[in-house]
């Protein structure tokens, strides 16, 4: 594989190295003007011509009839001894005015910003000219130009540097960054555009910004970097992916966006976790209609662009390796009762409902503090990353290599995530007529992270249950177990015990390749062909050693391994057309698509090792099978034609229209295609005569579109029906004469018209910039309306262990605001600040009816869900019982109106909650649950800032969520007196008697009253403000990295979550989805944040 690497490096290091040196002409030409033959030989080869256009004009026309000439031929045939040229290295042919040659001098010099780093690619011209030069990899530049002469110095993010020669030789140029960011680049799927032209809504990062940060996925990087995107926290195990919502989320389905990386499109959720964030360029997030629209059926949710880095045409070969190392810690502890406490509220219970204590509460062992389970399994985390890339080009070729290692060990032992990956992307002129690329991304990665989204078997659940008497190691080196007095300790394990049992791992290998080929057809058209294919390796391990001293024991060692492969492969076709005629500039963009997906899936699990040494632990050594299953997915494919044109009349008047039209084998032939148009407007007003006045003004630009775009991301082939094959040994097997035997059953009956989900989009924008684009803002009005929404349909009677298909009968829409301020200034001290905001109300509009619902998952004593999607309500609402406080006295019982006829009143007690009768009917139960929260928020904000003076660096990144709630269903069983396990803190602040608490039931084991069912006692304001990132910098002068012959070395420290400002109790306020889209922000104990402290330098050879 290595060996393969450094061969495919060579190769774009030295192809078409002696181009020019080759090029040969053939013309016959008569009476032809010299302007069109230089033109002519310029579309042939690679040649650049400069001249004076006046002088060249002047000549009389020529007769030419050379084969095979080389361009020295070409040249004293056409020019003579009329005007004396010279033909650089790179091709570069420069073309003097008769007397002006001689007065022309080397000019050498160097290009650095303001912090001295130096600058590649910036454009040196001779004013009034068409020479010009480029600076190499280390910043330097030579020109020839007239001793008297001015040069100008242009680059993109900078401001143009105006610099007269005056008899120098040697010229050191600092360039700063310019105010405007309207001339910059952004890619708009399928190709690119200039900022200012833009009508749809992007969001755009650029990789610089999120280079070097201490996380494992690109996603994390992103959070409060970009208007309207929220990143869901789903978990903080190392390697864990967040969710992507892009505007809310649209549908109660898979909602995560389609993921594009350097053209080729994903399905994988995990797809950011694989790309290394330094190799970046730059991510574009589509969110409305009119910019997605080219991607169709899977751009409902919006599309996240990521452009790899590349490297530039003539550049010297340049060296850059980045590393850092750092240490993590939990952000926060829950406090917990120590023993002592807990001794006495668990005795306090029997003496409440005056029954006769139970061991272990008459033991005074178990009064004794012994530890701290918390602090014995969240320890300190480590992390590593190193990545070196090498990029450059010569005139025909440029290249990109990269590899890095990223390893992270998390806050609990054991838990880890480590990825190695390489990248190398090409490009070649191969002929005058054609030009062929690829990139590359290999990747393999390796994580263990605990289950910690279980609300009765998670690690961290235990941590916060298990009792403090209980030693993490007994003197006789087992584990300490509440195995003791029938589990009246609690039936859950040593967490201890657990980590250091365990042995797991799960591995990936993944290869994301793109190969294409372009040719100019005629003049301002191009074919590109497009090959791209994505490929995942996925190998999951386990063994469970027997273990018969904990509560919840394991009789049986067991190993499970599992192994799923997924394939995809894509052919596009574009036909890419630009031209610009006067004042009116064209752009289309045709295609046609083709990609196919297929994959497999195998598990298997065995039992009965009597040897559980390492190198034991296989399937073969298993005496009995516990369970075989394996799958072969369905195959499905997806056939596309699109167009977008894009219409600019004298960058004042802008129009963009797109059409797609997408195929899947996913639906019926009768439902199998979708057709998704938009378009959008532009004004730009500041280019009105009647603005040029305004100089305050520099930039307003008004906006507005619509379009409908599709989602298929369900399962596929529901217009047929499922079944499923058992072997025997699972729950779709059959049993006759007490033996199983395979068996097959329909388990999901078909639905013929099921197509896809759409969503209608409008968008209105306004970009306005001040004080020559120093302040720049955009506010958008938006609004989503996603139809056929496929949700379960309802079952009437009895269907056995058949389920009901999905149905197109659910709506949805989710409408807000956006803005974007942003503030950049400054020449030596460079600072700039960006202030982001979403504004956003979510509601389903539509399900089957009144008082229909989709239900999730059920937790805690009371076994009902918390979450609940029903209409007119946001997705995923919290579902449960109001309360009115506790009730102090027998005398509020007895003149409640709640409990007029319910047959609990004789068994409430004074210090039980007072649930509040919803409907009115004088009882407590199920009819009175009602909506409690919205877990979605109703506001995400984000705030950049970057300071820089000279050769010091700070710049910070803040995240913030308003109006969320949560559910701390943790908090719900942490104060359960019911249980036997530990309890929080707060526990203490019970009701003991009249006015001593209004919110924290009695200690009781009674549970007549269901106290700790689902109500908003547990739903917490969920609003906070992280500082995610501060990152300070210094970079070596120059001075010194050029005595080390280095071009320049940066040393950086990075905290990451340094506070957060929050009144949520638990780990974390950052809870995303524990089902999916039917729930989300309930609090099960998932991983904590951490915090971490990172060092680092970036050096440049």
């Amino acid at each position: 594989m290595k060996g393969a690497l450094l061969l495919i490096m060579f190769t774009c290091l030295q192809v078409s190295a002696s181009v020019y040196a080759q090029k040969k002409f053939s013309l016959d030409l008569k009476q032809t003007e010299v302007s069109n033959i230089l033109t002519r030989i310029q579309k042939e080869s690679d040649y650049r011509f400069f001249y004076n256009y006046s002088s060249i004009k002047k000549l009389r026309k020529v007769t030419l009839h050379v084969k095979d000439a080389s361009i020295n031929d070409v040249l004293e045939a056409v020019l003579g001894n009329k005007l004396p040229y010279k033909i650089t290295a790179d091709g570069v042919v420069f073309i003097y005015d008769q007397g002006t040659a001689q007065a022309q001098v080397p000019i050498k010099g160097k290009v650095v910003d303001t912090k001295g780093e130096t600058l590649i690619g910036v454009s040196v011209k001779l004013q009034g000219t068409n020479i010009g030069a480029t600076t190499n990899a280390n910043g330097e530049f030579v020109i020839n130009a007239p001793e008297n002469g001015v040069l100008e110095f242009s680059y993109v993010g900078y401001e143009k540097q105006i610099v007269k020669i005056a008899g120098q030789t040697n010229l050191t140029i600092t360039m700063v960054e310019t105010n405007s960011n309207l001339d910059e680049i952004v890619i708009v799927g399928y190709g690119t555009a200039k900022k200012i032209d833009v009508t749809g809504s992007i969001a755009s990062v650029k990789g610089s910004d999120i280079q070097n940060l201490p996380v494992s996925t690109v996603a994390s990087a992103l959070e409060g970097r970009a208007t309207g995107v929220n990143i869901v926290r789903n978990d903080g195990t190392p390697g864990a992916a967040p969710s992507i919502r892009i505007r809310g989320t649209g549908t109660i389905n898979d909602a995560n966006p389609l993921v594009v990386i350097d053209g080729v499109p994903s399905n994988n959720p995990d797809a950011l976790s694989d790309v290394n964030p330094n190799d970046i360029a730059s991510v574009e997030i589509l969110k409305d209609a009119s910019s997605s629209a080219i991607y169709g059926t899977r751009a409902a949710n919006g599309v996240v662009l990521v452009t790899t880095k590349r490297g530039t045409y003539s550049q010297k070969l340049s060296t850059s390796i980045n590393a850092y190392t750092g240490v993590s810690k939990s952000t926060k502890y829950i406090d917990l009762l120590t023993a002592p406490d807990l001794y006495m509220l668990k005795r306090e219970r029997y003496t409440n409902d005056g029954v006769a204590f139970e061991q272990p509460w008459e033991d005074a062992y178990y009064a004794t503090q012994r530890t701290d389970w918390q602090k014995a399994i969240l320890g300190s985390g480590k992390v590593n990353n190193i990545d070196v890339n090498i990029q450059g080009g010569n005139e025909a070729s440029t290249y990109y290599f990269s590899t890095s290692f990223y390893d992270e060990k998390g806050i609990i032992d054991k838990s880890y995530f480590k990825r190695f990956s390489t990248r190398i992307n090409s490009e070649h002129k191969i002929k005058p007529w054609l030009k062929v690329g690829q990139n590359l991304q290999v990747t393999y990665g390796e994580n263990n992270g605990f289950n910690n989204n279980d609300s009765q078997a998670g690690l961290l659940f235990s941590a916060l249950r298990y009792n403090p008497a209980i030693p993490t190691v007994n003197e006789d080196g087992s584990f300490g177990t509440s195995k003791v007095f029938a589990n009246q300790l609690g039936d859950i394990n040593n967490p201890y015990a657990t980590i250091q049992k365990a042995d797991a791992y799960n591995r990936k290998y993944r290869a994301v390749a793109n190969v294409f080929a372009e040719v100019p057809i005629y003049k301002d058209l191009n074919f590109r062909v497009n090959y791209g294919f994505d490929g995942t390796i996925n190998r999951s391990y386990s063994f469970d050693i027997q273990d018969l001293n904990q509560a919840r024991r394991n009789p049986n060692s067991t190993l499970s391994q599992g192994e799923e492969d997924n394939y995809s492969h894509l052919l596009d076709l574009l036909l890419i057309y630009d031209k610009q005629v006067n004042k009116h500039h064209i752009t289309f963009t045709g295609g046609y698509s083709l990609q196919s997906f297929r994959g497999s899936f195998f598990s298997a699990a065995r039992t009965g090792y009597d040897d559980t040494s390492k190198d034991q632990r296989t399937l073969d050594n298993g005496k009995n099978l516990l369970a075989a299953n394996g799958t072969y997915r369905d195959p499905y494919g997806l056939e596309s034609v699109f167009a977008r044109g894009f219409y600019d009349y004298d960058s004042r008047f802008l129009a963009t229209l797109t059409f797609r039209a997408d195929g899947s084998s996913k639906f019926a032939s009768s439902n199998r295609w979708g057709y998704f148009p938009a378009f959008s407007l532009g004004w730009r007003l500041s280019n009105e005569q009647f603005m040029k006045n305004i100089s305050w003004i520099s930039n307003l630009k008004i906006t507005g579109g619509w379009g409908e775009l599709g989602n298929q991301n369900i399962d596929g082939f529901q217009y047929l029906s499922k079944i499923v094959v058992g072997n025997g040994y699972g729950t779709n097997g059959y049993t006759f004469g007490g033996n199983g035997v395979s068996g097959s059953a329909v388990i999901k009956t078909a639905n013929p018209d099921i197509t896809w989900e759409r969503a209608a989009m409008t968008n209105v924008s306004v970009e306005a910039g001040f004080l020559q684009n120093k302040l720049s803002t955009t506010i958008t009005w938006f609004d989503k309306n996603t139809k056929s929404m496929l949700v379960p349909a309802l079952q009437i009677g009895t269907t056995g262990r058949v389920s009901a298909p999905d149905r197109n009968i659910g709506t949805m829409n989710n409408h807000g605001i956006e803005v974007d301020l942003n503030y950049q200034s400054g020449n030596e001290f460079q600072y700039s600040f960006g202030v982001n905001g979403s504004f956003i109300k979510n509601k389903v509009t539509q399900l089957y009816g009144t008082g229909a619902f989709i239900p999730s998952t059920v937790y805690g004593r009371s076994s009902q869900e918390i979450s609940r999607t029903y209409e007119g309500q946001p997705v995923a609402s919290f579902y449960g019982w109001k309360t009115a406080g506790l009730y102090q006295n027998q005398a509020d019982i007895n003149s409640d109106p709640y409990l007029t006829n319910d047959s609990r009143k004789g068994l409430i007690k004074p210090g039980d909650v007072r649930f509040v009768d919803i409907n009115g009917d004088g009882k407590i139960d199920g009819l009175d649950r009602t909506y409690l929260g919205n877990p979605n928020p109703k506001a995400t904000l984000g705030f950049q800032t970057k300071l820089s003076y000279k050769r010091i660096d700070l710049s910070a990144n803040l995240a913030g969520v308003f109006g969320v709630s949560l559910y701390n269903a943790d908090r719900m069983q942490g104060v359960d007196p019911t249980y036997s396990f530990n309890l929080y803190a707060e526990a203490l602040n019970r009701w003991t008697g009249p006015g001593t608490s209004n919110s924290m039931p009695r200690m009781s084991l009674d549970r007549a009253n269901d106290n700790y069912r689902t109500s908003d006692l547990f739903i917490e304001n969920g609003n906070y403000v992280s500082l995610k990132n501060l990152t300070l910098g210094y970079t070596i002068p120059a001075s010194i990295m050029k005595k080390a012959t280095l071009n320049s070395l940066r040393l950086y420290v990075t905290g990451q979550n340094l506070f957060m400002i929050t009144n949520y109790s638990g780990y974390t306020p950052e809870l995303g989805y524990t089902n999916g889209n039917r729930q989300r922000g309930v609090d099960v104990a998932q991983y904590p944040s951490v915090r971490s402290f990172t060092f680092g330098l970036t050096l440049k050879l």
